[in-house]
């Protein structure tokens, strides 16, 4: 058998630290309802004091105090059964004569009196040599038990007849000894269960108790050496320079901070770690995330997918109900910060008293005059994050303005902070530079990618344009007329939002997926007439009859002539279903998964692509959360419309632990909204060749409220009208090509101003 590797011990040695840290985690939550359980039992509520109980035992199954407290209420209530099994459990994990008394107690009520009198013999062994008063006055009890309880002289068995037939007759059973139950000891006497104060109490009063538990609290809050939330994160590696990152921030920096990594190292984690963190030491109870409109689904799906923590968006029916109150009751939100600049938002956000602001992109606070920077100055924030890979653009005052949010007064005035660190003419430049780092290190902590040893291997990407048979190119065309003439049409005949483009981006994916979104229409849209109505029709006619799309030829040809692992991926189901029938016709085997199944079942789907298929093939649910780096091939056999959604399938395979080249092909129907997409990232701007992370900060340049989806459907509607869509989509491309010629030169200037001085 091959020896691990050192990165493989590496591995299994987190993942010992983890279920370790997780255990001690559960130990503490079960003292806290162990301690819960005690205060029910004092005020009578029973019920209440049984369910902190056994709630106790799942997490620590091993907490003998515990399983006394749920014997002692269920003897109460006569069940003695179960009351015993309990205290059989204590006696597996102490040695506890106390316990040993029970049982017998227990037997005798059972009417097991020879068990009663052989365990209660067992007590008296167990504490023989002790002198103390309880257990002297238990000892007196025990051997009076022991002296009054015995079993009755089994009855002579009486002589049987003369048996005639010739068929035997039934044995008679055996005796079973009678129990003789004497006088039971008085309950004063010998109590059972004389009541045990929890061990971290020190048997002291509630009142001790409390404090106790308080100093627990406040003990646990202060320290944060040991992270807890490590062991609740699901497919998040927190590497060595995030966790040091995560505990910079809390001990040092008190939750008020500037993460400046370079591109590519997780900020997003790292601002989440610290947020999870404080949420599980109850720090943090409301927080407000401001991002980018492009990155507003990328965080959510982080918070709720890896971190377990639920967020909400202004952009639902109960936002639309009463702003405000949304603003004021939700504990979690995600946010685009064009949206909540506006000054119909932006006084009822700065109302509100939030516990952590993080804010992405910070590059957008530069400016003193902008609203976003006076939104975030409003806001009432106990702790701030502020994640940006370039903290200086232009020149040095937009630092100086960044720091003055985390920590205001640190860099003094502006006029003073010129004076002391501007070089005149060169604002640029800094003068006192070592004096500057000394009071960025106050703050900020950037981590570089030669530091952190981070090194993938290449990514190479291919656009497969695939031309349509005739009744896709003409069924392409039909859908793409009906959306045009009813996209943002006057209020009472729009359609309900995203409806249209998703109709257009399933035309884009296969005709099955756009079969199912035209007969969902005429089923459901009320928004259609009849015109409308006999449109879609003849779409879903056309749609349907296609049993096999020219992508999936494609597909098919390219699977059966490869043999490396690769992933498939498509945004809806009915493709999904195509694919499957694709890889059989081919003899492709393959794994499936996509966000409905269970946890177990995504991970048999795993399991089954690593040892022995040789295609998974997954909706965008695979991109997340999922590790999939012994696979080396990606095929987008249709394109999100956003790019953070293209880099986070990618990022499943072209990740820290990937050995080989990761090969991207990505399928387009030529003459669709997926063929303009790729023209504008692969060609103009080599989005694949970016290092990871390098989209989110060219997004985030264009200051555009809109998402990007939102962005492509106006630039495609507009270019069909005017009969020109390459035209439209170039002015995007050129946006696009300048924001990340400034991107490339401000990373050049951070890197000579800050160096190596602010890492881990």
């Amino acid at each position: 058998m091959a020896k691990p590797t050192t990165q493989e011990r590496r591995k299994q040695a987190l993942r010992q630290r983890r279920a370790e840290e997780q255990r001690e985690f559960d130990r503490v939550e079960a003292e806290y309802l162990y301690g819960d359980a005690v205060e029910a039992l004092r005020s009578g509520d029973i019920p209440a004091a049984d369910r902190f109980l056994k709630k106790a035992l799942i997490l620590d199954p091993s907490h003998a105090a515990a399983m006394e407290r749920l014997a002692e209420i269920h003897d109460a209530a006569g069940h003695y059964a179960e009351a015993l099994g309990y205290l059989q459990r204590v006696r597996k994990v102490e040695t506890n004569p106390r316990a040993i008394y029970n049982i017998a107690i227990l037997h005798r009520e059972l009417g097991q009196a020879e068990k009663a009198v052989e365990t209660m013999r067992e007590f008296l062994s167990a504490i023989q040599g002790r002198r103390e008063p309880e257990w002297q006055r238990l000892r007196s009890s025990a051997e009076s038990f022991v002296k009054l309880i015995r079993p009755k002289p089994a009855r002579e068995k009486p002589a049987l007849p003369p048996v005639k037939s010739v068929v035997p007759a039934p044995l008679a059973p055996a005796p079973v000894p009678a129990v003789e139950i004497l006088p039971e000891p008085p309950r004063a006497t010998v109590q059972f269960f004389p009541t045990a104060a929890p061990a971290y109490a020190n048997r002291g009063t509630l009142a001790d108790y409390f404090l106790r538990r308080q100093w627990m609290e406040l003990q646990m809050a202060q320290n944060f050496e040991d992270l807890l939330c490590l062991p609740s994160l699901h497919g998040v590696d927190a590497y060595s320079y995030q966790q040091e990152t995560v505990r910079k921030v809390l001990r040092h920096f008190k939750g008020r901070a500037l993460l400046a990594d370079e591109v590519g190292l997780g900020k997003t984690i790292e601002a989440c770690l610290v947020l999870k963190e404080y949420w599980m030491r109850g720090l943090v109870r409301k927080a407000l995330v401001l991002t980018p409109p492009s990155l507003v689904s990328q965080w959510k799906g982080e918070l709720i997918e890896k971190f377990g923590l639920p967020p909400v968006s202004p952009d639902g029916a109960e936002f639309r109900r009463d702003p405000p109150q949304f603003w004021k009751s939700a504990p979690l939100v995600v946010s685009s910060i064009a949206m909540a600049r506006l000054d119909l938002h932006a006084t009822s956000i700065a109302a509100v008293p939030w516990d952590m602001v993080i804010v992405d992109e910070a590059h957008c606070l530069k400016s003193r005059s902008s609203a976003n920077w006076q939104l975030v100055d409003s806001l009432q924030k106990k702790f701030i994050l502020m994640l940006t890979a370039t903290p200086v653009e232009n020149n040095l005052i937009e630092l100086y303005n960044l720091i003055t949010l985390l920590k205001p007064g640190l860099l003094a005035t502006e006029p003073d902070f010129r004076k002391t660190y501007v070089t005149p003419g060169r604002p640029k430049a800094p003068r006192n530079p070592e004096q500057l780092r000394t009071m960025l290190g106050e703050v900020m902590i950037r981590n570089t990618r030669a530091a952190a040893d981070v090194k993938l291997p290449r990514r190479i990407a291919a656009s497969v344009p695939v031309t349509p048979s005739k009744t896709e190119e003409e069924t392409y065309r039909r859908v793409s007329s009906f959306v045009a003439g009813r996209y943002r049409q006057p209020s009472g005949k729009q359609a309900p939002s995203g409806a249209l483009d998703l109709m257009l981006r399933q035309a884009g994916s296969s005709p099955q997926a756009l079969a199912r979104s035209a007969a969902h229409a005429l089923q459901e849209a009320k928004w259609v007439d009849a015109a409308g109505r006999r449109e879609l029709e003849a779409i879903f006619d056309m749609a349907a009859s296609v049993d096999e799309s020219a992508k999936g030829i494609q597909l098919g040809k390219m699977l059966a002539a490869r043999q490396s692992k690769t992933v498939v991926f498509t945004e809806f189901f009915p493709t999904l279903d195509h694919l499957r029938r694709v890889c059989e016709q081919h003899d492709v085997p393959y794994a499936f998964f996509n966000g409905e199944l269970s946890r177990a079942e995504k991970d048999a789907a795993v399991a089954a692509f690593r040892d022995h298929a040789r295609v998974l093939i997954s909706t965008g649910a695979g991109g997340e959360g999922r590790n999939l780096q012994f696979a080396d091939t990606i095929v987008n056999f249709d394109l999100p419309w956003n790019p953070m959604r293209i880099e986070q399938r990618v990022g499943r395979v072209h990740r820290i632990g990937q050995d080989h080249d990761v090969f991207v092909f990505n399928f387009c129907q030529t003459g669709s909204v997926e063929e303009q997409i790729l023209r504008v990232l692969h060609d103009k701007i080599n989005m694949f060749e970016l290092v990871v992370g390098e989209m989110d900060a060219i997004l985030g340049t264009l200051d555009d409220a809109r998402d990007f989806a939102e962005i492509v459907m106006d630039l495609w509607i507009s270019g069909s009208q005017t009969g020109d869509v390459a035209q439209s989509f170039e002015e995007l491309a050129r946006r696009l090509l300048d924001a990340k010629k400034h991107h490339i030169k401000v990373q050049e200037l951070d890197e000579a101003l800050f160096a190596h001085d602010f890492e881990v």
